[in-house]
């Protein structure tokens, strides 16, 4: 008989046990909460000019439900607010975040070691799923409560505490866990009504815990801290038990069967915690510097909520830069400088194509020493309005360089650049190019457009020349070793030094003809050859004449074989300019990184004031600007001339 009664009682085991589960929920000093409702969150709210930023999020939603950025309405009064609104949020945004944490206490006891990888997995997938600001911690119980992982938001610290995680133990203080997890919240910073909750994966079985359910669900209610369950397989007793903690906490509960309703749980746990969106509304004009009330609504949805706002002043319109406008400059003037225009182009073209005499030519043949080569150039009538013009030009600018004493050296540029322009035929040329730049500039910047384009007419020209000479003195200096064989060759067949050079003059072309030509019509004028010669390695800028010339004058005065001289001197010409040769080719990468340095920021400046002027014009319309331009030409200027020297290599 004892058997039947034995049976009885286990049958009314459940019964009982959930009965004592309900009962101590409803137990005086056991505070109940109702399920909280879904609510939006305004926060980190920014008003600008034109703009309303916020960051918006949800509490409580339903497990299926999430935040859509489409149906985000924000409305003030009756007046609509147009929104931008973007799922992901900046660094500088999720400082303005409040506080969100999860704490995850999980059953690990013997009787889980079957569904302990399920539940590492779906935990996993919890950390990589919750948004990035919410701190993520670990509580374990098996035969005591143990904090794995504080409340933290990386990620990764919080993946390796979860595989290490192995099956011991077989008694589960469960309710002492989920205290510790309250506990670990509030250090972690949490306060009471935080966005915070707590999942507790277990099979409800309760064993040895010192905190006992009443007293557990009046620190929850305490903290306003929802506690999430996941019952794994759970006793009617046990799930019952579970159940009266999530309700009386305000959280919700989950049966789980297999590791998909586990996972199922977790993930459900993990979708109280919205995505956080970053809201921008745009305000009209008419709300400017108005304080109200904004509210943001969720279209289709009860989830409304309304903000204190006191909306910045309106846009303002970004300043147009200046524009520079002539219009006090009288129509007379315009045409003035139009007529100079016109005049300085007439100019330049008469002094280009200035016809020469054949008296030019004939002393071009005697400077040169040589035969004549150039074909004599037709007389072309010049008593037309333009040659009077132009000569009248000519004559003005050579009797102002006489008075200045300008024609002499000059005069020297111009023949170490090779040009058979006269001294004031190049400056008038020179100042015809300068007005033309002006000229165009002008068009194009106004009177600052003048002061540019004389800059860079005379940078032009002058570059011109130096490029022009740069480029003879070479050619001369690669000339030099063969025209030197060749008088060497002469002296050895006889012939004296004159003779040799004049051989020299007759049978060679280029630069070396031009400046030994000179050289030898001086000599026949008396000069000394030793001194016409060093006067032709001046005008060429050729050092290794130099050094040649010095050798003929210690033969001079000492005596010996002036051709094995001259010949030991070519020899070393030609040896300096192959290892000449060579210091180019190896530095031609630097050389070709200065130009692209030095060429990068004109190229630049250049594109953008003709296409993007508005940009470049504060430089040139504000004194701030005009300083820094000035300090920044100065600048380039220092660079260039650092890098010509840095890669500037002497042979």
């Amino acid at each position: 008989m004892s058997r039947p009664r034995i049976t009885r009682l286990r049958l009314l085991a459940p019964a009982v046990a959930l009965l004592a589960a309900a009962l101590a929920a409803l137990a005086p000093g056991a505070a109940v909460q109702a399920a909280p409702q879904p609510s939006l969150t305004v926060f980190g709210l920014e008003a600008a000019p034109g703009v309303v930023r916020f960051l918006l999020t949800a509490r409580d939603l339903p497990p299926d439900a999430k935040l859509d950025p489409s149906k985000i309405e924000v409305a003030v009064g009756s007046t609509a607010l147009r929104v931008d609104v973007k799922q992901e949020s900046t660094k500088s945004e999720a400082a303005q975040l409040p506080p969100r944490g999860l704490v995850i206490v999980m059953d690990v006891s013997k009787s889980f070691e079957t569904v302990l990888p399920a539940a590492k997995d779906a935990a996993k997938a919890l950390a990589r799923d919750l948004p990035p600001d919410v701190k993520l911690g670990l509580v374990t119980v098996s035969d005591q409560p143990k904090p794995e992982v504080a409340p933290t938001v990386d990620r990764a610290v919080f993946t390796a505490a979860l595989i290490k995680l192995k099956a011991v133990g077989q008694t589960t203080p469960l309710w002492d866990g989920v205290g510790l997890a309250k506990d670990s919240l509030a250090q972690a910073g949490f306060q009471p009504d935080s966005n915070q909750r707590v999942l507790v994966f277990s099979d409800g079985a309760v064993n040895n815990s010192t905190l006992d359910p009443t007293t557990l669900n009046r620190a929850l209610a305490a903290a306003r801290l929802p506690v999430d369950t996941v019952a794994f397989q759970a006793e009617p007793g046990d799930a019952a038990a579970l159940s009266a903690i999530a309700s009386a906490s305000g959280g919700q509960q989950v049966a789980a069967e297999d590791a998909t309703g586990v996972a199922a749980g977790f993930r459900a746990a993990g979708l109280s915690f919205s995505v956080v969106l970053s809201v921008a509304a745009t305000v009209p004009d008419s709300l400017a510097l108005s304080s109200s009330r904004m509210d943001v609504t969720v279209r289709g949805t009860n989830l409304k909520t309304s903000v204190p706002v006191k909306f910045a002043a309106p846009v303002v319109p970004p300043a147009k830069p200046p524009v520079i406008r002539f219009d006090w400059v009288p129509d007379w003037a315009r045409y003035a400088l139009a007529g100079a225009v016109s005049l300085a182009v007439i100019i330049l073209v008469l002094a280009v194509v200035w016809p020469r005499s054949k008296k030019h030519e004939r002393i071009k043949q005697i400077a040169n020493f040589g035969p004549a080569r150039a074909t004599p150039v037709k007389r072309q009538a010049t008593d037309s309005a333009g040659g009077v013009l132009a000569r009248t030009a000519l004559a003005a600018t050579a009797s102002m360089m006489r008075s200045r004493g300008l024609e002499e050296r000059i005069a020297i540029r111009l023949d170490q650049a090779g040009m058979k322009l006269k001294p004031h035929e190049w400056v008038l040329l020179r100042g015809c190019i300068m007005i033309t730049f002006a000229a165009a500039l002008f068009l194009l910047a106004g009177w600052l457009g003048v002061i540019f384009g004389l800059l860079l007419g005379w940078l032009v020209t002058m570059l011109y020349r130096v490029v022009k000479v740069d480029r003879r003195a070479q050619q001369f200096s690669d000339q030099l070793p063969d025209a030197l064989q060749l008088v060497v060759g002469s002296l050895r067949s006889g012939f004296s030094l004159p003779q040799a050079f004049d051989a020299l003059v007759r049978e060679s072309s280029g630069p070396v003809t031009a400046e030994f030509g000179r050289a030898m019509a001086e000599q026949r004028l008396g000069a000394d050859i030793s001194d016409a010669l060093e006067r032709a390695a001046h005008r060429a800028r050729s050092e290794d004449l130099g050094w040649a010339v010095i050798a003929v004058r210690i033969q001079r005065e000492v005596g010996g074989n002036l051709a094995e001289v001259l010949q030991s001197t070519v020899d070393t010409m030609r040896e300096r300019g192959r290892l000449r040769r060579h210091v180019r080719s190896l530095s031609a990468e630097g050389r070709l990184s200065a130009w692209i340095l030095i060429g990068l920021p004109i190229v630049l400046s250049v594109v953008m004031f003709f296409t993007r002027r508005n940009y470049l014009a504060p430089l040139f319309t504000t004194s701030a600007g005009l300083s820094m331009l000035l300090f920044g030409l100065v600048l380039f200027v220092a660079g260039i001339i650092w890098m010509t020297r840095v890669i500037k290599v002497d042979a």
